[in-house]
């Protein structure tokens, strides 16, 4: 860890402040523009227990960030706000790229971070990782994005293994009328939105949107552009209804983006590497659900969702189509219990076009998993309860899988409550894992002796890998002091067993032969790890028109055993200290000032120096409903880099940026 200094300064001062995270939920639905400190402390969640319930009593390390208090720092998509969000560790890439994970792990590829948009799961099957381009921005009709740290395999299954990130986006109701975005800046080259809503009937609306954005290349260590430029567009529709005994939701989005691809890729043929094409993204989705309520509390629901998509970003085109259709009853028993369960299925057809860099055996798949849960809410008394979850799911690659979980909570006064949760968690492979030839570089002959052919390095798969496997053990608390601050505190302790490393393989001069020899990782469930660590999100309201938010997390990772590929740089790659600070400040007269910090450690394992992060935003309402705001970003130095691959042989430099942007609502 590097010397702190001033990040040090800014750790203490976020500690001193304290409060639970930024948020809005208000239990009518009803948008807060302007939410108060109360409301804030009021806030509910969903993304727990799969149920609404105050996120002040709720059992886990649960975070709230809602799109109001973000907009104060001009935040411009979902990796932006979750810098904000304790126990999250946000790199930035590329131009289009990062890597987002909780609890450490953090790598190219995150695969033990699950991430949905109003329910509906967003990883790729193929890495099980998030193609964050494709889900970054931040709509106009965000409402808020819940985050969990620590495992929810029994609320949302396998893959949700060391947290859950939930991207909620208002109800068509809460969206009535016009709303118009405009802007340009230094690294924003071009972006905006536009929303239109309406009624559709009694108890029943709708909204259509547009949206666009352009981003400029990251640079690199020469001061040159990396040439990695990026474009998205997406068009979207929702429709919401709700009546005394029936809720409907209906989504529908169509999006297209196109990236412009940084360095180089490997080359069978001298120089032994070659620019890569331009690479896109084109797909769309329908999601719908309906609830009907039943009498004395109960509930029953029923969901299902389509999505396509087609991609090309190196180093591979893939094509998939996802169904997936599920059902939930919800009932309440003698007073004591709230009973929730539920039965999913998911339909996955994945296909792949081989190139010289990667090939998948067989390049088509197609996939059948299903899953069922039980969950019960224990009310033991006025200020006990308790939470019992178990999940199993069958999955093509390992079977069936069990992920049980248990959660107790204590108010031990009506200002301060005491949680602790223990349970299992997994991560199946992917498709990657099992069947994959990934031709990291390619040395030019002679590399290993007078008259040696050229040589593929070369990382394998593995059909015959097992889930990884994790039991978590977290103790947490909130308190809330005078009418104006908040505070709360996790630890957790993290096991982890059957991690998928990478061993090295002998020189292979035979099966490539004369072309070609090989030097090949594969993969193999020899991993061990243990991970533990401390996190504290806080608030604090010194005055009616001004508010801090403050956060700070610490991590300890061990990875064994070192000698394996991956071991050390999965540690190295993890960042041990955090913090945050935000201050969202009403100066009158229809002005807003908001001032974003940050500090990240150091990344040992990548050569990445620590850094701080500074945004500022200045806004003023021109008129009523049209506000005119100028923001700054990584203003703390010029530039800085976040994140390094051995995959990815560049290295982009994130730069210091401005924009301007006018939006109008009416």
């Amino acid at each position: 860890m590097t010397a702190l200094s001033a990040p040090l300064g800014l750790a203490i001062a976020i500690y001193s402040i304290a409060t639970t995270g930024s948020a809005l939920a208000a239990e009518d639905n009803v948008i807060i523009r302007d939410p108060t400190f109360e409301q804030l402390a009021r806030l509910t969640v969903t993304s727990v227990t799969g149920t609404v319930r105050p996120q002040f009593t709720s059992p886990a390390a649960t975070y709230v960030l809602t799109a109001e208090e973000l907009n104060y720092v001009g935040v411009r998509n979902i990796p932006e706000a979750l810098r904000y969000a304790p126990g999250m560790q946000v790199s930035q890439f590329d131009a289009a790229r990062w890597s987002i994970s909780a609890r450490g792990f953090n790598t190219i590829a995150v695969d033990k971070l699950l991430v949905l948009v109003d329910g509906r799961p967003v990883y790729t099957p193929l890495w099980s990782g998030v193609y964050w381009e494709q889900h970054a921005w931040l709509s106009q009709d965000l409402d808020r994005i819940e985050t969990i740290n620590g495992p929810a395999g029994s609320v949302w299954g396998a893959n949700a293994m060391n947290g859950v990130v939930n991207i909620l986006s208002h109800s068509a109701r809460d969206t009535q009328g016009t709303a118009l975005t405009v802007g340009t800046g230094t690294e924003e080259k071009a972006f905006g939105s536009f929303r239109y809503g309406g009624a559709a009937g009694e108890n029943a609306w709708y909204r259509a949107y547009v949206d666009y954005t352009r981003r400029d290349d990251t640079e690199l260590g020469n001061r040159q552009p990396t040439g990695d430029a990026w474009d998205m567009g997406r068009v979207g529709f929702r429709y919401d209804r709700d009546d005394d005994a029936n809720r409907i939701f209906v989504k529908a989005e169509a999006q297209s983006g196109d990236f412009d691809e940084a360095g180089f890729i490997p080359s069978p043929t001298p120089p032994y590497q070659t620019r890569p094409p331009r690479g896109y993204n084109r797909g769309g989705f329908v999601q719908g659900s309906w609830a009907h309520r039943l009498r004395e509390g109960a509930e029953v629901a029923a969901g299902a969702w389509y999505e396509r998509l087609e991609r090309r970003l190196q180093p591979t085109d893939e094509h998939s189509d996802t169904f997936d259709i599920g059902v939930r009853y919800g009932t309440q028993l003698g007073g004591m219990h709230s009973i929730t369960a539920g039965a999913l299925y998911r339909y996955i057809k994945h296909e792949t076009a081989s190139t010289f860099q990667l090939t998948f055996t067989p390049p088509n798949r197609t996939l059948h998993q299903w899953s069922a849960y039980l969950q019960d809410e224990i009310r033991i008394d006025d200020r006990l309860g308790a939470t019992l979850g178990l999940r199993v799911e069958d999955n093509p690659f390992t079977g069936l899988e069990w992920q049980p979980d248990l959660r107790l909570n204590w108010s031990v006064t009506d200002r301060q409550l005491l949680w602790a949760a223990v349970g299992r968690a997994v991560r199946t492979p992917t498709f990657a894992d099992e069947s994959r030839t990934f031709v990291t570089r390619v040395s030019p002959p002679g590399s290993f002796g007078p008259g040696s052919p050229a040589v593929l390095n070369q990382v394998l798969g593995d059909p015959d890998l097992e889930s990884e496997d994790l039991i978590a053990y977290q103790l947490g608390w909130r308190g809330r002091w005078h009418d104006n601050a908040m505070l709360s505190a996790s630890v957790f302790y993290n096991d982890y067993d059957r991690l998928i490393l990478y061993a090295p393989q002998p020189l292979d001069t035979v099966t490539l032969a004369p072309d070609f020899w090989r030097m090949a990782v594969a993969p193999v469930n020899s991993g061990t790890a243990h991970g533990h660590g401390a996190e504290l999100a806080g608030m604090w309201q010194p005055m009616p028109r001004w508010r801090l938010f403050g956060t700070a997390s610490y991590l300890d990772l061990d990875v064994h055993p070192a000698e394996l590929q991956l071991a050390t740089n999965i540690a190295g790659s993890t960042a041990q200290v955090q913090a945050s600070l935000r201050s969202n400040l009403d100066l009158g007269n229809d002005w807003e000032l908001g001032v974003g910090l940050r500090y990240v450690d150091d990344l040992p394992a990548l050569n990445v120096d620590s850094y701080v992060g500074a945004e500022v935003r200045v806004a003023k309402e021109l008129t009523e409903g049209v506000k005119l705001a100028l923001v700054g970003q990584n203003l703390w130095e010029p530039r800085h880099a976040e994140f390094r691959s051995a995959s990815f042989p560049i290295d982009p430099y994130i730069e210091r940026s401005v924009y301007l942007a006018l939006s109008w609502r009416r």
